[in-house]
């Protein structure tokens, strides 16, 4: 039995968890607010010293600032909850499944879950099963199209 004041390894560890949670919830918010923040900057720093003054001033490469500005782009007006089980990673990465797909690829996979990866090679599946239909309807149009109506 534990002693009173005395808290137990389950205790620090749901706490632990619970504050994991809480940041995670925060992080893709964040990741939008501070690429509207470099757009901003972006508008306001004189040409060609863009990259000095992301490394002096908030210790950024050009790529992280260019994926926070694509994430403020792209999630900038979505529903913040929607994205509140999100890693910055996986956002980006999901930047790469067009927007219109976006939501049914999130309602059917279970991208909170997914190592980088795993995300990756779905995302890559979809790409490629979108060649392959594409390639298909292709090959149905020209069958359609190389043949000649009776009249």
């Amino acid at each position: 039995m534990n002693e009173p004041g005395v808290r137990t390894i389950d205790t620090i560890a749901a706490e632990i968890n619970g504050i994991k949670e809480q940041v995670r919830a925060t992080v893709v918010s964040g990741a939008i607010e501070i690429g509207r923040r470099l757009k901003e900057a972006k508008t306001l720093v004189p040409y060609g010293e863009w990259g000095a003054w992301l490394e002096r001033s908030v210790d950024y490469s050009e790529r992280t600032a260019q994926n926070m500005m694509r994430i403020a782009d792209e999630y900038g007006k979505t529903d913040p909850q929607a994205l509140a089980d999100l890693s910055v990673t996986q956002a980006v990465l999901l930047l790469g499944v067009p927007a219109e797909e976006r939501g049914a690829f999130l309602a059917e996979n279970d991208v909170p879950s997914m190592s980088t990866r795993e995300l990756q090679a779905q995302i890559e599946a979809l790409r490629e099963e979108k060649k392959k239909d594409a390639a298909d309807h292709r090959r149905a149009d020209a069958g359609h199209t190389g043949r000649r109506a009776d009249g």
